[in-house]
Order: structure tokens, then sequence, then C-alpha cells
């Protein structure tokens, strides 16, 4: 990280922030689905589903519940039939970053993603128009929260929701890549359930990464790794693809929201994240799904030579196509 604002991410997000301010007036989020029975879940989805709550300031988070939330795109938990997917499942790797509800209530989906580490590339790139829903739920009771921040692991590592300091991802790391399989011809990096290496040279690198390169890894900017190459960014590059430690991690247990703290010199800043064991919806004791939207960018003007989309009579107007102005205008 250094200690500049990249003037093209600030022209990103002074774009989104000036987009956003389009949305209509506050009004109850959807609630796609409802599996609470509990007086806790109930409160939790209602202040989810109201912009309008008050947001918590970062300084003022803390752990108060073990009801926990993630944000998924709509499609891959909702099926066109409005109901759950059998298919639906918290996330795409054996242990999963999730946060809490009062770190997104009152805030908004621009808002959320730039908490949960999105950077204004990201968002225009990947997030645009994706139709987004928060996940809210309990893990099953066998699943607990684990009050370790140094390490030390129970023997049960597998039922236990994290903090994600550097010390536990170290080991986590290590137990799941020592239950890793080997596929060489495997495509993609969708793993749910186990962590998987390309060779057996892979896997032992992680295994026999040093402890002193584990600590520099967790004592070096991001940017600064990837600049300088060699293990440490090898290392540093299988954390993210396997486990999910992006460029905003800070092994804190609070999301790095360079907004609020550019150069890292602020680490009460940023909501809290958990990372626990993935789960199948259908089979968690309480759920729900809560509608988020969506972020769209559209122009005030099309440039010349693109061509204007025409409805035929009585016909649809094509998805993405230009709907306000002349376009709208009756027999148009």
């Amino acid at each position: 990280m250094t200690g500049r604002l990249n003037p093209a991410k600030l022209f990103c997000t002074a774009v989104l922030m000036l987009v956003a301010g389009f949305a209509h007036a506050a009004e109850l989020r959807e609630l796609l689905y409802d599996k609470s029975t509990s007086p806790e879940l109930k409160a939790a989805i209602a202040v989810l589903r109201d912009p309008a709550t008050p947001k918590v300031p970062y300084a003022q988070l803390e752990r108060r519940s073990d009801i926990f939330v993630r944000i998924a795109p709509r499609k891959v938990v909702i099926g066109p039939d409005g109901k759950l997917l059998d298919s639906a499942i918290l996330g795409t790797k054996p242990f999963v970053f999730v946060t809490t509800p009062e770190s997104v209530q009152g805030k908004s989906l621009l808002d959320i993603y730039l908490d949960i580490g999105y950077e204004a590339e990201d968002i225009i790139a990947w997030q645009r128009d994706q139709d987004m829903v928060a996940i809210v739920y309990r893990f099953p009771p066998a699943v607990t929260v684990s009050e370790v921040r140094d390490g030390a692991l129970p023997q049960d590592w597998q039922m236990h929701v994290y903090s994600p300091t550097w010390a536990n991802a170290f080991v986590l790391f290590d137990r799941l890549a020592a239950a890793a399989t080997v596929e060489p011809e495997r495509k993609g990096e969708f793993a749910p359930w186990q962590t998987f290496f390309r060779s057996e040279a892979e896997k032992t690198f992680v295994l026999d990464f040093p402890a002193v390169a584990r600590q520099r890894v967790a004592g070096t900017p991001y940017a600064r790794l990837a600049a300088l190459g060699g293990d440490d960014w090898k290392y540093r590059s299988l954390l993210e693809t396997k486990l999910s430690l992006f460029e905003h991690f800070r092994g804190t247990g609070r999301t790095q929201n360079e907004l609020e703290d550019r150069d890292g010199s602020k680490p009460d800043t940023g909501v809290l994240e958990f990372v626990g064991p993935n789960q199948k919806l259908p089979s968690l004791p309480e759920l729900a799904v809560v509608h988020l939207g969506g972020l769209t960018l559209r122009d005030s003007y099309l440039p010349s030579g693109v061509g204007v989309w025409v409805a035929a009579s009585g016909g649809a107007v094509p998805f993405g196509a230009i709907v306000g102005g002349h376009e709208a205008a009756p027999g148009n």
C-alpha cells in the first residue's frame, strides 16, 4: 500500500458515488426468502431491510450475536421461480468470509462493496448491474464461534468460525492444504468443500513455507509483495486464490476500506470480518435472503454513431437499452 491515493481509483469511486446519488428514496428492501424463527434473526432482518436504519460507527462495531451476513449474487441463491435454489451455498471455498448485521446496516450497496474491500474498477468490471442479496443466517448448532486469535485452532477446527487474524489464517491454510487434493487438470478455482492444488510441489510449498517468511508476508504491504515477487508473493497469491485473502485483508479482523483508511494507518476502521466453514443454504437452521438491488451505471448522453434502441409497437425495449429522454417518448 502506498501513501498516495491513486487518481484513477479516486475518479472511478467519485463516478460511482455520483451515480449512486440517482437512487430512489429509501423503501424497505424486499425479503426474498425467510426461514427465521428466533426474535434475534427477525430483528436483524428488519434492520437490514430498512436502508434508513442508522449506521453503526466503525469504532462501535462488535459481534453481538451468532447471526452473520454474506453478500452474494441473487442468481446463485434465488431461482427464476423466486424459490431458494437447492444448489445455493455460502461461497466458493471451504471457508468463507462473512460479517455481522451491524456492519452492513443502514448502508447502500455501494457502501457495502467498499467496506468489504471492492475497489472502484472491480465494481465497474464485475459488479455492474449485478443483482445482489444479503444472506442473513445462523450456522448449524454444531458450528460455534471461536475466540482464538493466536493460531491455536482446536482439533475440530472445521467446526468453528474464526476472527481471521494472520496467525489464524496461516494455521487454517495449513490445515486446508494438508487435506487438499492434487488435480493438475482442474479448471478454475471453484472448490466449495475441499482445497486443491495443481501439483504436489505447490502443496508442499505451502506446507513448508517458513515461519519467518510468513511473518514477512504479514508485515509487508500487498502492493510491495506484488512488486518484489519471489516466494513471498507466490505464497501470498495462494492465500488469495485458495482462502480469499484479498488485497484489503489486514489480518486484524477488520477489512480495509481505502476511502476511510487509504494508507492502512487506522486499524479501528473497517467492518468486522469472520471466516467460517462453507454451508449449503437449504440446510441452515435459520436463514433469510434480503434483496440489495444492483449498482447501475448509465450515460446521460450517448456518443454519436452508437445507434438507438427502439421498441416495435407493443414490444418491450431490450434489456440494457436507454429508457429515458427522447427514446422513451411515445412512438419511439
